[in-house]
């Protein structure tokens, strides 16, 4: 959660200091380049972190192919530039784009990061990814202040990937003793290659909103759009984050034991759900007091597609923790499978809306991936012998508590003398939800809620 908090402060800062344009202009490079840093991890963490016999070839085969691969796409990227600067019609993408590449060429801790995660040693990857963070977007924001303008915004994530692996070095004393072996490339490809297609065609969907939106309206609708989403974001990835780096593992360790394996789906969906339901409805009803408040009059223009994209988000969170399903069981293939199925289904909403701009993109992309929630539920949950809704019946109290909260929420600008103050009005928003919400948690959600509770007090003695 450190992370997080690094990175939201990050961002709110650079927004007062940059222009949408600016984090348009990135946002278009980072189309190409994180469609890389999946190419650059090859899913091999996951199998990593997945295989119950990992030996010294294994360990050693990944690390090379992961040290080459960044290697190979740094330079891909850099004969790219020319082309990506073309389509989008911006001759400063020639440069930034291979700059934009350089985190690849440095950052050697797939292995490491793996093998804190088997180890269970949570504290240690989150303290490292910390500090990592704080310098890297420190140095943005030096940047950002210094008149550096959309360059500032590439300079930290070379220095945070290249601490990043000083310090897990440092942690993991592993060193590859033995090169690429063909047969442990067939047995880490035999796991990461449905999950690496998964991911390729995941994000490839996920991307086709910004890439459309700076190729017929330019980087400030882009730049707009791209803040909410990753407002919109932010928590989403980091609960999916801190959960899969525990239950991947957990639920790996269970092996064919599938009534068990359900029964702890199910309970990290209803905790995660509780938290993030919540958090993405809240968001959305605050979302002109929040963006105004947050990154300044400037931004107010996203306000609309931030709404929508947080609708968006909770679907995701919906089906988010499928793939512990899929990756737990061995089944990547079939996760593969059910992304390109999505993909379709998303790439279809995009294509239609964007006619009306970033308004309809964000209107698109979220009545198509409402579309996906029942199969997305249905496939994983017959995995483990659940019932297709499981997860929506085991849930159903804390939606209507989200709902309710949301309605109280959306209600205080309309009834409140403060609605011409932001600041005073996110206030009572955020204060009327937190009490909503706790008012109904105890009465609806009294055991969960001291789960919760306790599962904060044991992180809190470690």
């Amino acid at each position: 959660m450190g992370s997080l908090a690094i990175q939201t402060a990050a961002g709110l800062v650079l927004a007062r200091l940059l222009f949408p344009a600016d984090f348009g202009l990135l946002a278009s490079v980072y189309v190409v380049t994180g469609l890389t840093v999946l190419f650059f991890d090859l899913g091999l963490s996951g199998a990593l972190v997945r295989s119950r016999n990992l030996t010294e070839e294994l360990k050693a085969t990944a690390f090379w192919l992961n040290a080459l691969g960044g290697l190979v796409f740094l330079g891909l990227l850099t004969a790219l530039g020319p082309l990506v600067a073309g389509f989008y019609g911006d001759d400063r993408l020639r440069w930034l784009l291979p700059l934009a590449g350089l985190p690849f060429a440095v950052g050697l801790q797939v292995v490491h990061s793996a093998l804190l995660q088997r180890r269970f040693a949570f504290r240690a990857l989150a303290s490292t990814e910390l500090v990592a963070a704080v310098v890297g977007n420190t140095l943005a924001i030096v940047a950002a202040a210094g008149g550096a303008g959309y360059f500032a915004l590439v300079v930290g994530p070379p220095v945070q990937a290249l601490l990043l692996t000083a310090m897990q070095w440092r942690l993991v004393r592993w060193r590859p003793r033995s090169f690429i072996r063909i047969a442990a490339v067939r047995e880490l490809w035999g796991f990461s290659g449905g999950l690496l297609g998964y991911a390729v065609v995941d994000y490839g969907v996920r991307s086709l909103d910004v890439l459309l939106l700076g190729r017929f309206y330019g980087p400030t609708d882009v730049g707009l759009y791209n803040r909410a989403h990753s407002l919109m974001v932010l928590p989403v990835q980091q609960l999916n984050s801190v959960l899969g780096r525990v239950m991947l593992p957990t639920l790996s360790g269970l092996g064919d034991d599938l009534r068990r394996v359900g029964s702890a789906y199910l309970q990290a969906m209803r905790l995660t759900l509780f938290v993030a339901l919540p958090t993405l409805v809240g968001m959305a009803a605050t979302a002109p007091a929040l963006i105004n408040t947050l990154w300044g009059p400037r931004w107010l223009d996203s306000t609309v597609a931030f709404q929508l994209l947080c609708l968006a988000g909770a679907a995701r969170v919906l089906t988010g923790g499928t793939g512990w399903i899929y990756q737990s069981q061995n089944r990547t293939p079939l996760m593969f499978r059910m992304g390109v199925l999505t993909g379709v289904v998303v790439a279809a909403g995009t294509v239609i809306g964007l006619p009306h701009g970033l308004v309809g993109v964000a209107a698109g992309v979220t009545v198509a991936t409402w579309l996906t929630v029942p199969f997305n539920l249905l496939v994983p949950s017959r995995l483990v012998g659940l019932p297709a809704m499981a997860v929506l019946r085991s849930n159903a109290a804390t939606m209507l508590c989200t709902a309710l909260m949301g309605v109280c929420v959306w209600a205080v600008p309309v009834v409140s003398p403060l609605r011409e103050t932001a600041v005073l009005t996110l206030l009572l928003q955020v204060l009327a939800g937190l009490l909503v919400y706790a008012a109904m948690g105890l009465l609806l959600q009294r055991p969960l809620l001291r789960q919760l509770v306790s599962l904060l007090r044991r992180r809190r003695r470690r």
